[in-house]
């Protein structure tokens, strides 16, 4: 994906849609979009899942699924907001780096839940990788479907059959990330049931995002008093969440007494 400059007056500019986790930029009579290297953690609570399909396998990964899951990394990423103005090499190498650490154990054990899915004549067209750290919850270290295979249920089946497993463990929660910029990544986990954790910075940018889009809906005056009432709402919401973060952040880090 690369990000290119948009022309446009200054009153459109101000007026166009914010996109959450991108930086918006105007000079010269264009705009600048481009997304922030952001991610956010979430969790999900560990329980049984039945979200299960009929048309794919499941199946453990094993290292001679090596070169596959680079070639699928690619097909995933390579026209990803995670690579955005990234050059084809950057990305085959970020690829490479990826599942050489995850089997080299390089940020923690592979986990026997990980596993890969695929197709019923054997394509391999999605996976879940989860490492596992001394004291800490075990971490999705990726999850990748292959695009023609995307919105079709393969990352909800991966998932549920990595919590199914994790169900027999001593573990409570897995931890995952998201890159801010990436709704449909965003989306997923959220409607999968993740629960993100957030930190002060997230917070401003979710509470600038929506206060934004009240002041724009406010100056286009085209929605409802209900739908401008539920923004403003949205937009009290993440002003107390900030406030909350405000005062967790000063509490761990205080201020010098001058």
């Amino acid at each position: 994906m690369k990000s290119e400059p948009i022309v446009m007056s200054w009153e459109e500019y101000e007026l166009m849609p914010w996109r959450l986790g991108w930086k918006h930029e105007y000079f010269n009579g264009m705009a600048y979009l481009t997304p922030r290297q952001q991610s956010v953690l979430t969790v999900i609570e560990v329980a049984p899942r039945n979200d299960t399909l009929q048309s794919i396998k499941i199946r453990p990964v094993v290292p001679t699924d090596s070169t596959e899951l680079k070639h699928l990394f690619f097909e995933v990423f390579h026209d990803s907001v995670e690579y955005c103005n990234y050059e084809e090499q950057n990305i085959q190498e970020s690829a490479q780096s990826c599942i050489d650490n995850y089997f080299g154990a390089v940020k923690g054990e592979p986990s026997k839940v990980s596993c890969v899915a695929t197709s019923t004549e054997g394509e391999l067209i999605g996976t879940a990788l989860v490492i596992e750290q001394p004291e800490r919850h075990p971490y999705l270290r990726l999850l990748g479907i292959s695009p023609s295979w995307q919105r079709r249920g393969v990352a909800t089946n991966l998932m549920a059959t990595i919590l199914n497993q994790l169900v027999n463990t001593s573990f409570t929660q897995l931890e995952s990330r998201y890159f801010l910029a990436n709704e449909a990544s965003r989306n997923w986990h959220h409607q999968f049931g993740f629960q993100d954790q957030l930190d002060l910075f997230v917070a401003r940018l979710f509470y600038r995002h929506a206060q934004h889009e009240l002041w724009r809906q406010e100056k286009l005056g085209q929605l409802s008093k209900i739908d401008l009432a539920r923004l403003a709402s949205e937009v009290e919401h993440w002003q107390a969440e900030v406030d909350r973060q405000e005062v967790a952040f000063e509490s761990t880090y205080p201020r010098e007494l001058s």
